[in-house]
């Protein structure tokens, strides 16, 4: 069981799951250097989906887990039963698991865990997702732009730590990536 047969039973399973969410295949996470192969992306939450089919390796499991959980509301492991067990000690405890078993019409997907809330999402993680012009305009929005209209992607994201709470930054950030409609939404159906 490949990558390519777990994708179409998992993007109709998200679809269920968040009917109001953006389906992105391939989020890129830290300037891109991490992506999430499947995510649900809505007002509420932001939702990642790893996974790792039976011809796959667990060996960027770890550093995914640490992206994702800096940046996602919800993360989930979807594996074959080759890698369920080890990648369940690799994630944190808060993350879902999927069991994606092949057989004869297809690849059953059986939830083993539900996804949970991320306990300690870092809002500055969450906020390289935002262009610079995204974050421009939520300094602007809470009046601490002045002098920075020229500044750096750094110099923005920090002054935004520094200038409003970690959850209001993490809500402001899904408002507006979902915003943006069809961003990147080329097609992520079954």
């Amino acid at each position: 069981m490949r990558d390519a047969d777990v994708r179409p039973p998992l993007v109709r399973l998200i679809q269920e799951t968040y009917p109001e969410a953006l389906v992105l295949p391939e989020l890129g996470l830290d300037y891109g250097l991490v992506r999430v192969d499947l995510a649900a992306l809505s007002p509420a939450r932001f939702h990642g989906y790893e996974v790792k089919a039976d011809a796959d390796t667990l060996r960027r499991l770890p550093t995914q887990a640490l992206t994702y959980s800096a940046v996602l509301d919800r993360c989930t492991l979807v594996a074959g039963a080759r890698h369920l067990e080890r990648g369940q000690a690799l994630v944190p405890s808060w993350w879902g698991l999927v069991l994606a078993h092949p057989g004869p019409d297809g690849v059953p997907l059986e939830e083993v865990r539900p996804a949970a809330d991320n306990p300690s999402p870092n809002a500055g993680a969450t906020l390289h997702l935002l262009w610079r012009a995204e974050l421009l305009a939520l300094l602007e929005a809470a009046g601490a732009a002045r002098g920075l209209r020229s500044a750096s992607k750094a110099q923005l994201l920090s002054r935004l730590v520094e200038t409003l709470p970690g959850d209001a930054l993490r809500d402001r950030v899904r408002q507006v990536v979902c915003a943006r409609g069809d961003w990147r939404v080329a097609s992520a159906r079954p």
